[in-house]
């Protein structure tokens, strides 16, 4: 009897049926209900769909990679994400929410027109899909390491494709809200306990400390990753989430602005120690397994040699954390592709019932598509990930339509954004152009200048009363 895969087995059945059971809750009869939970989200809901999307195989796996040669301070990773979730609290999600749209790109698409607004959707599909495409590999990757006897690396991804796929295709926005607040319990658990019974298992917390290996690094909370490092996560993830529709989609969703505020701050809150749980795990591995050759195998390590009980505890705990930033993603393409390319750029007036039907034939279609680019060209994740920096002219472009839109002209979308482009090609293409550890240096105040410039030069106002006015209903 495999203990731990059967717990997996029971864990991926319960978010399933619990996505089933949101359908009884309310009536999924229209797209907004589907992909906004009919603006019905309380805030304790929007805190764990934002923490389920934060905390992937990146903020437990990685941190705890980068832990095991770094220390404490990788934990720092989900302290940037934290900080970027303040940010949005603070900042953004009571302003969007009396803006008349469904998505992050409908700010472009509405302020500065369809080339801009196409632009913007185009780039937010790409970001979100290689992200997708990376939680299907870590899927994978986790359920052919730890359970390597049902698994391979291809039947992990289907797997994990598939459950991605069931939640958040039954039970739209709602059903992925519920699903993650299980996930988010399962995760704390998972971790938290698996750090108790290593720490047991090593003798106690007297003889792991003596065992440390030597290195100041391991509890100074900034010399293992480095100052440089660790500013360039709090300003990378402080740039991504204003711009980022993995947060909008449960801000918009959410009953009122009071609820959204408090959910995104909660959020905040709940996704900060993560990491830093993550971080113990990976120490704790590099105590017990010095000198692995891949550092991204110090978790599962560690994990393996735990009781059975407890092991398939952290295993759904780790795949708890992969399920729950893939249902927030699959989510949010379908809401930009349908909303904003289907219905705002090809048929206008498509009757709510078709457009549910469309936006969970889109998210099944996503899906199917970022396990076939996760199966054949894995390779160009790597690429993706990096294109997260070109949120860095859309936040300061929604910050000036926020707070400073008198600042705005035709052009201070286009040349912004390409002047991130530029950055970004150039970066990739010529690594002497590498003078700062992390491209969002030279993308930031690049972009700032580009964006004021056009304000000094360019005389022509952007009229932004569209984003505020009621649209009438559409046919149903």
């Amino acid at each position: 009897m495999n203990i731990p895969l059967i717990i997996v087995i029971l864990y991926m059945l319960m978010i399933v049926g619990i996505a089933y059971y949101s359908t009884k809750l309310t009536k999924t009869s229209t797209s907004k209900d589907y992909l906004l939970a009919g603006q019905r989200l309380p805030w304790y809901l929007i805190a764990v769909m934002v923490t389920g999307n934060a905390v992937g195989g990146s903020s437990t796996v990685g941190v705890a990679q980068n832990a095991y040669t770094s220390g404490i301070s990788a934990g720092w990773y989900t302290g940037a994400w934290a900080a970027g979730a303040v940010v949005f609290g603070l900042f953004i999600s009571a302003k969007v929410r009396k803006l008349n749209i469904n998505t992050v790109s409908e700010i472009f698409l509405k302020s500065f027109g369809k080339v801009d607004g196409t632009i913007a959707i185009v780039i937010q599909v790409i970001i979100l899909f290689g992200i997708n495409a990376l939680q299907i590999v870590a899927g994978g990757a986790l359920l052919s390491t730890l359970l390597p006897e049902f698994f391979n690396f291809t039947s992990g991804m289907i797997a994990s494709t598939i459950v991605y796929v069931l939640v958040s295709f039954i039970g739209g926005l709602l059903g992925a809200s519920m699903a993650n607040l299980v996930n988010v319990i399962v995760i704390y658990l998972g971790l938290i306990i698996a750090v108790i019974a290593a720490t047991t298992q090593m003798g106690g917390v007297t003889s792991v400390i003596a065992a440390i290996p030597p290195g100041d690094q391991w509890t100074n909370l900034i010399s293992g990753m480095g100052p440089g490092v660790l500013l360039g996560w709090v300003i990378t993830m402080i740039i991504n989430t204003p711009a980022n529709q993995t947060l909008y989609q449960p801000t918009l969703g959410a009953i009122d602005e009071k609820h959204a505020k408090k959910g995104m701050l909660s959020a905040a809150v709940l996704i900060f120690p993560i990491g830093f749980v993550a971080t113990a795990l990976g120490i704790l591995a590099a105590i017990q397994f010095p000198g692995l050759e891949n550092s991204a195998m110090a978790l599962p390590a560690l994990t393996i040699t735990l009781n059975p009980v407890i092991a398939g505890m952290v295993f759904a705990g780790l795949w708890a954390a992969d399920v729950s930033t893939a249902i927030a993603l699959l989510l949010g393409i379908s809401s930009i592709v349908t909303k904003n390319i289907i219905v705002g750029l090809i048929y206008k007036d498509m009757p709510e019932n078709k457009q549910l039907i469309i936006s969970k034939v889109v998210l099944v279609l996503a899906a199917l598509m970022g396990l076939f680019v996760a199966m054949n060209i894995s390779g160009i994740i790597s690429f993706l990930m990096q294109l997260l920096t070109l949120y860095t002219p859309y936040t300061l472009l929604i910050f000036a339509v926020l707070y400073a839109p008198k600042t705005l002209r035709k052009s201070t979308c286009f040349l912004t954004v390409l002047s991130a482009l530029i950055v970004m090609a150039v970066w990739i293409a010529v690594p002497a152009s590498h003078v700062v550890s992390q491209a969002v240096y030279l993308c930031l105040p690049i972009s700032a200048l580009v964006m004021a410039l056009t304000t000094i030069f360019d005389k022509r106002e952007v009229d932004l009363s569209v984003l505020y006015a009621a649209e009438p209903p559409t046919n149903t």
